[in-house]
């Protein structure tokens, strides 16, 4: 069997990473595996395709920004890439996140189409199924459903100076993607699946299979973390910069700041350290690419609280409960399906006094072997190997 998975990026960044290790479950299964993607930073990877140049995808940005239209451009690239599936001739086409300026919608679904060739595609967001947003939830969106305009994310997650395309867009997905005879939709979360079957997607062979991470890479990793960041006597809230730090979220720091108790830290990682302004019982940690400092920076926290507004599924949740920190999360989308709702757990979105009282009522319980349970729960509905060996299932069912 050959597959031919397609994603923006490869063995690195969040959907690249998870491509890199269904391929590596792939092949322990004897599947033979390729990848086309746009990344030119990938390598020694074996059957690795590059789409497209740098200029022509600065070209395809360009038209975007323009227009709003992303996935219209790269005609020629992608009339390559065509030639280049031609060559293999996989049995099935994987495809994840096409939204990075490389690929032309059209050539390639009509492209599969034409040839009846079996495309699963994986929802890590929600941008196949609507006329042109990532995630619609914050925004309170239901457009996608029947028919887009007027977008209220305009300018935001495809930033258009002139136009805003999002019926056109939405009514294009709907044609190409309805006319490949063999299409599968795979969500993340059960959150996504059962969103995109709302749509125009609703009468397409839908299910879901949860990410999963490395239990080699995440698990309890012994640092000198506190000791280096003067923490020894202090309990440690940590939690992603990037959604602490977004303006939707400057109510609860500053809520956050006032109220932790004395002893208390809220770490932010993943930032950049010139920010200014911030009260001393927040502080920062910056960037970090390599994953065992990242094991490490989670083994060190006592507790991990995320205030996602909306996430596919949020690994990140469950990168820290593999390094046995219990999490406390916003419950809107999928992240709601990261926790047990016992060692972890989760609370109303946009709520950050239950989100510290939750913290709080964690921290007091001192439940025992705690870290053991956070990552017994992982081992069992998160761990990579298994969730990954759901695709080589889904290969065999649908050969």
């Amino acid at each position: 069997m050959k597959v031919l998975q397609i994603n923006a990026v490869y063995g690195h960044g969040s959907t690249g990473t998870i491509v890199r290790d269904i391929v590596s479950t792939c092949e322990r299964s004897g599947i033979e595996c390729y990848v086309a993607s746009p990344d030119v930073n990938v390598c020694n990877a074996k059957n690795y395709y590059v789409i497209g140049n740098s200029t022509d995808h600065k070209l395809h940005a360009v038209y975007t920004r323009l227009t709003g239209k992303q996935g219209y451009a790269s005609s020629k690239a992608t009339k390559r890439l065509l030639g280049y599936i031609d060559s293999v001739n996989p049995h099935i086409v994987h495809i994840h996140n096409l939204h990075s300026n490389f690929i032309n919608l059209r050539l390639l679904f009509s492209y599969l189409a034409s040839k009846d060739i079996p495309t699963i595609i994986t929802l890590h967001d929600c941008w196949f199924y609507t006329g042109g947003c990532f995630h619609y939830t914050t925004a309170g969106c239901r457009k996608w459903q029947d028919k887009c305009g007027n977008c209220p994310k305009r300018g935001q997650d495809n930033f258009s100076i002139f136009f805003d395309p999002s019926a056109k867009v939405l009514s294009d997905r709907a044609k190409y993607l309805k006319a490949i005879p063999r299409l599968y939709i795979v969500g993340v979360s059960s959150w996504i699946a059962e969103e995109a079957s709302k749509g125009f997607l609703k009468n397409s062979n839908i299910s879901y299979i949860r990410n999963g991470v490395d239990l080699d890479v995440f698990k309890p990793t012994e640092s000198s973390l506190r000791l280096k960041l003067n923490l020894e006597d202090k309990y440690v809230i940590l939690g992603p910069a990037s959604k602490w730090l977004d303006p939707i979220n400057k109510k609860a720091l500053n809520w956050f700041a006032e109220n932790m108790r004395k002893d208390e830290i809220l770490m932010l990682y993943g930032a950049n350290q010139n920010i200014e302004s911030l009260p001393a019982n927040i502080i920062l940690y910056g960037y970090t690419k390599d994953r065992t400092e990242l094991a490490s920076l989670y083994t060190c926290a006592d507790i991990f609280a995320n205030t996602t507004h909306e996430d596919s599924l949020s690994l990140i949740n469950v990168e820290a409960q593999a390094c046995g920190t219990p999490v406390v999360t916003y419950d809107q989308t999928g992240p709601k399906e990261t926790v047990d709702g016992f060692v972890s757990t989760s609370v109303v979105v946009g709520n950050e006094e239950a989100l510290l009282s939750a913290i709080h009522d964690i921290r007091d319980r001192k439940l025992p072997n705690q870290a053991n349970l956070c990552r017994e729960f992982v081992k069992k509905h998160f761990d990579m190997q298994s969730r990954y060996k759901e695709f080589v299932k889904l290969y065999q069912s649908i050969l």
